[in-house]
């Protein structure tokens, strides 16, 4: 209760001294969002249970949970929460469901959220080398790696993370271990790790040596207070790796002969994560960067020998060039941490990607394939590969694709804004912006979206102003696109973002993966500052062709005529698309403030209203939009 009390007197008193940028954990994941378009059971059933050994380190990619061993789908299974994990890939429990969106039943209190349950596995017997009971005597242990927080929000002391057992014999589960929430680097100064190794002897055989025999990890999690509901987000995030069941195993077995991937580089980029291949094709080599880098990881308790390097395809997987770091021997990561030996860590780019000689495809892909090769036998894992798409689309990004965390400015009237740099003159036509959805989608506000030019690398002349807000029903699982009313001629650099018209948080995604401060910018009393957190705006401008037809604005509005604008006397005009009957006209104040409301007719009388700016819509009895405008006040 005291994080909540704190985190609620945080936000008020930065809506209250009214200069504030703020950075939240996710509300939302659009990996597991996207996934959940396609039809899916949300709890599978195998036929026949498991038998042991049972093994899951989640290398297969998500973001569910492979239902060969696992019977539910809550967790997410990908890289992008875990800090520095023992191999790639990690099952995250957050506050975040099967569809990607906050527990419709979370609280600021702990509630149960996440769990990860796995199949039925036969513990009556052992089948190799002959068929016979399993005993206790056959030294069955359960282990896994586990840590708080990782890259997202810390658990409080109050939340936790719970290990159950089912016991076909009593037909209940019985908790078994737990660790309290608590952020990763007091953990760290607690254990000394980054990851904390649990190995549990199962030795009940009364309760649990039956087929059928079931565990299950479940995480408590609670929401920051509802007071204020555009601020709330997904908190207490853990992760578990390398879930390991097996015989013949002992109390002190921790490590495994396994080798091979922890991370590697998501780009061959030095600025921008992505861009239009028209503007890498015309300076390659100053896009391009200098290394790689891939983070491997020994969990042997001896070294071993190894060969690493990549090579580089075309979307056909025709080779385009290839680099080799050598031998060299990787020594277990317990003693001597993650590898640091620089042609392994951070590989050199050898060449520059290929190029479109005639400058005017936006679009290619390239596929950059890690290997590295160790001293192995066909029964373990010295071995491994990992690969990843350089894209080229007719957009700038900075970010990844995955928001780590949602960023938002605060209060009304304070902005945003990311600055892009240019290889060629080229058109703007249009923004992409990923918004988390928080619990309420107390977020769908109306903002400015704006572009400005570059001036000395602060946001100078203003070229473009429109009013826009988030649409979840039409967009709930990816990036959403506006379309801008009228192109923009950007050259050499300029600035794209956002001015909020109330105090509420628009939750813009964050990716932590690229710290790109120093191209954003914030601006909360008239003084441009550069932001304060590290990581990437997930904002992306469209450039180059104009669009194809069926690429439509979010906004679900017409454009509609209202004059005088500026309002100097009492009487407006107004022209409606479609002329819409029983329809309702609203006025707000940039606070976000409903300030009038009349049913609409074509001249109307407004009534006395201080100057200033103020956003007027007409809204028809289903509470769809018809047209949305700005008005000035000046009399």
């Amino acid at each position: 209760m005291i994080r909540k009390f704190i985190f609620l007197i945080f936000i008020l008193g930065a809506l209250g001294a009214g200069a504030q940028e703020i950075l939240l954990p996710a509300t939302y994941n659009v990996e597991v969002g996207k996934a959940f378009l396609q039809p899916r059971l949300k709890s599978v059933a195998i036929a026949t249970p498991i038998q042991i050994p049972f093994f899951d380190d989640f290398r297969k990619g998500g973001p569910y949970p492979d239902e060969r061993h696992w019977s539910d789908n809550h967790v997410l299974i990908s890289q992008s929460f875990a800090f520095l994990p023992p191999n790639y890939g990690v099952a995250t429990f957050d506050a975040l469901d099967s569809t990607g969106h906050i527990y419709k039943n979370a609280t600021y209190t702990a509630f149960e959220a996440d769990h990860l349950t796995s199949q039925p596995v036969r513990l009556d017997s052992v089948f190799t080398p002959i068929p016979r009971p399993l005993r206790k005597s056959d030294s069955l242990y359960l282990s896994f790696f586990y840590q708080p927080q990782g890259k997202g929000n810390p658990p409080q002391k109050f939340d936790s993370l719970i290990l159950y057992f089912y016991s076909p014999a009593e037909g209940i589960w019985n908790r078994i271990w737990a660790a309290p929430g608590m952020p990763l680097d007091t953990f760290r100064v607690k254990t000394g790790k980054n990851w904390g190794f649990v190995n549990i002897w199962i030795a009940d055989s009364a309760k649990y040596y039956h087929n059928g025999f079931r565990f299950k990890f479940t995480a408590y999690a609670s929401l920051a207070n509802n007071i204020l509901p555009s601020w709330q987000s997904s908190m207490d995030q853990w992760n578990i790796d390398y879930v390991y069941l097996n015989k013949n195993r002992h109390r002190f077995d921790s490590t495994f002969r396994d080798l091979g991937f922890v991370d590697v580089s998501s780009t061959m980029l030095k600025n921008y994560h992505s861009m239009p291949y028209t503007h890498y094709s015309n300076d390659p080599t100053r896009e391009m960067n200098d290394t790689l880098f891939a983070v491997i990881s020994n969990l042997d308790v001896v070294a071993h020998p190894c060969n690493y390097g990549y090579t580089v395809y075309d979307a056909a997987y025709q080779k385009i060039s290839s680099y080799t770091g050598g031998g060299y021997a990787v020594y277990p990561v317990y003693d001597s941490g993650y590898v640091k030996y620089k042609p392994y860590a951070r590989p050199r780019i050898t060449s520059i990607l290929p190029i479109d000689p005639l400058g005017v495809k936006d679009s290619a892909d390239f596929i950059i394939r890690h290997v590295i090769v160790g001293d192995y036998t066909p029964n373990d894992r010295l071995f491994d590969t990992l690969e990843f798409t350089q894209s080229f689309r007719n957009y700038f990004a900075y970010d990844d694709g995955t928001p780590e965390a949602g960023y938002g400015v605060t209060p009304a009237g304070a902005m945003a804004a990311v600055r892009y740099t240019l290889n060629i003159k080229d058109t703007l036509r249009a923004v992409k912006i990923f918004f988390n959805p928080t619990h309420s989608k107390s977020n769908e506000q109306y903002f400015h979206l704006l572009v400005w030019e570059d001036n000395n690398g602060q946001p100078g002349k203003l070229l473009y102003d429109s009013i826009v807000r988030p649409d979840f029903s039409q967009f709930p699982h990816d990036f959403q696109t506006f379309v801008l009313q009228k192109t923009v001629v950007v050259r050499n650099a300029f600035f794209l973002g956002w001015m909020n018209t109330t105090n509420d948080n628009l939750n813009v995604g964050f990716d932590l993966s690229r710290d790109n401060r120093k191209n954003n910018l914030f601006n909360v009393d008239g003084m441009w500052r550069t932001s304060q957190y590290a990581g990437s705006l997930m904002i992306r401008p469209v450039v180059g062709r104009a669009l194809p037809g069926n690429v439509k604005p979010v906004m679900k509005t017409g454009h509609l005529l209202v004059s005088p604008n500026p309002l100097t006397g009492n009487e407006l005009n107004i022209m409606v698309p479609g002329q819409p009957s029983q329809a309702t006209v609203e006025i707000y104040g940039l606070s976000g403030q409903l300030v009038y409301r009349t049913s609409l007719q074509e001249t109307l009388a407004i009534p006395e209203l201080p100057d200033g700016m103020y956003l007027l819509r007409v809204v028809l009895p289903d509470r769809s939009i018809a047209g949305t405008t700005k008005l000035i006040i000046k009399r």
